[in-house]
């Protein structure tokens, strides 16, 4: 008997966390005559099995005339280059400078064990540490920058000065033998910092130079460690690693701020290097006192995003190797978690998780800009020695990292068509955009359990007409996969095929 199927080729990032001792759990898509399963397990190690999207996410187009919604599977845009501040050289920071000039200019860090601080190409000056953080803020009217180095030490650039200068006041709490932890958060005419104890301290009013002693609270809710503080609207998040409590602008003496104790939440950041921002939203990989490793995401609310897959992930990982931080583009907003040597993805608007890979990741962190005809996302890579700034110019996309093809890959579940007779596959064809010019796709399928990958040939290319293969065996299960490698986009929405069923 001849069944016609069309298998779906977005749906969530179900990837088995390893191939033993693994959990039957039913679940996954149902789409036109197939029925999917996704098997959860647990082990000490990660696998690549099951449903898995490589430098591709999803998306819905939904039209609001019809109520109907079509998904699609999207190749994620790659980055070129801005500019080449420091040749053989590290990056560690970036910034779009918004209070200065005409709102683009890039301020970028480069180098370890101290960094210099680049303005486009021109050096503004070194600082002491590694930068963990470049912040702005206004001092009065003067348009200021705020660095924070990994030794505790502070440096403040500004028009006026024209070269990166060191905070130098004894109550400055790294000055004081304090030791900081994370980047500067500004709020109110206040520069604020914590250190490892859990002080929050914050500068005289408008100023970054001058602080006074005693010009601290202590995050105290519970007997946590500092791990580094961020702006949300109005209030001063001050991160311990195991809870969260907020400071608002009270007028006090010394120290202005005052805790908002009932919005305090008993979930932590595993590092300062693990919280970012989308606008008024914060995201951070925490943990709580019974365990785990889970990213978070607080716009007035606290939710838990991660999934048990990802969560088992940057478990693994270790939380000394993870590092965040968010980008947006094609109208969608990303939160990059890199995981030792992986980075995973989430798409806040869409919920859903997948992979970046590249042969250098170059988004160790990302800063953006939308002002007037300029929409840019800027990025550093603290794995490449090439000392640049890269760009993903989203007028003008393409599908390369630094002039180097990337792969595209969908990984589906494997299907049965709703029974375990052997099935013969007569034929599969993507159903997808037509590109403009030649956009090589390779068809390969897995029948035992992703031990072993057939490839298809030749090659289908999505600029043709059609993308069809047939004649393509027999098996009880399939897993089908597909890999873009062309620097060309993919916009994919389906496999569609026919296949016979046996009688045994």
């Amino acid at each position: 008997k001849m069944t016609a199927f069309r298998v779906p080729v977005i749906g969530p990032f179900s990837g088995r966390i390893s191939a033993v001792n693994a959990l039957d759990s039913t679940s996954g898509y149902v789409g036109v005559g197939i029925v999917g399963l996704m098997i959860v397990g647990k082990t000490s190690g990660g696998t690549n099995k099951d449903q898995r999207y490589v430098n591709c996410f999803g998306k819905k187009i939904s039209d609001p005339f019809t109520g109907k919604t079509i998904l699609k599977c999207v190749k994620r845009p790659g980055f070129g280059t801005q500019s080449t501040p420091a040749t053989g050289k590290k990056g560690y920071s970036v910034l779009v400078w918004t209070g200065q000039g005409s709102g683009d200019k890039v301020i970028s860090a480069f180098d370890t064990p101290n960094s210099t601080i680049y303005d486009g190409t021109t050096s503004l000056g070194a600082i002491t540490g590694v930068s963990n953080g470049i912040t702005e803020t206004f001092v009065g009217a003067t348009a200021t920058l705020v660095v924070s180095g990994t030794d505790s030490t502070a440096w403040y650039y500004d028009t006026v000065v024209g070269v990166m200068t060191k905070i130098t006041d004894v109550d400055f709490p790294g000055n004081a033998s304090r030791t900081t932890v994370g980047t500067f958060a500004h709020l109110d005419g206040f520069a604020c910092i914590m250190d490892n104890t859990g002080r929050l301290y914050a500068s005289d009013l408008n100023s970054v130079t001058a602080w006074t002693a005693n010009n601290y609270d202590t995050a105290s809710a519970y007997p946590d460690k500092g791990i580094g503080c961020i702006r949300h609207k109005n209030f001063i998040m001050a991160f311990g690693s195991e809870s969260i409590q907020f400071f608002y602008n009270a007028g006090l003496t010394p120290f202005p701020l005052a805790i908002a104790t009932n919005m305090t939440v008993k979930v932590g950041a595993v590092s300062a290097d693990a919280i970012g921002q989308i606008s008024d939203t914060i995201f951070w990989v925490g943990s709580t006192p019974q365990g785990g490793i889970s990213m978070f995401q607080y716009d007035g609310n606290l939710n838990r995003v991660s999934s048990p897959e990802i969560d088992a992930i940057m478990l693994l990982a270790g939380a000394s190797n993870i590092s965040l931080t968010t980008i947006r583009f094609h109208g969608l907003s990303f939160v990059l978690v890199k995981a030792s040597e992986v980075t995973y993805a989430y798409c806040v608007e869409e919920k859903a998780w997948h992979q970046w890979s590249s042969t250098t990741p170059l988004w160790y962190k990302c800063a953006g800009v939308s002002v007037g005809g300029t929409m840019v996302n800027y990025a550093v890579s603290n794995v490449s020695t090439s000392g640049k700034v890269y760009l993903m110019n989203q007028a003008s996309l393409v599908f390369t990292d630094d002039t180097v093809a990337y792969t595209a890959r969908i990984q589906l579940s494997p299907m049965d068509l709703g029974t375990n007779r052997k099935k013969y596959w007569e034929d599969i064809e993507v159903i997808g955009d037509t590109e403009t010019s030649a956009s090589a796709i390779t068809l390969s399928y897995t029948d035992d359990d992703y031990q072993n990958f057939t490839t298809v040939s030749p090659d289908g290319d999505l600029s043709a007409d059609r993308v069809r293969w047939t004649r393509l065996g027999s098996s009880r299960k399939r897993g089908w996969v597909l890999t873009h490698s062309a620097a060309t986009p993919m916009r994919i929405e389906a496999l569609e095929g026919n296949a016979t069923i046996g009688s045994s």
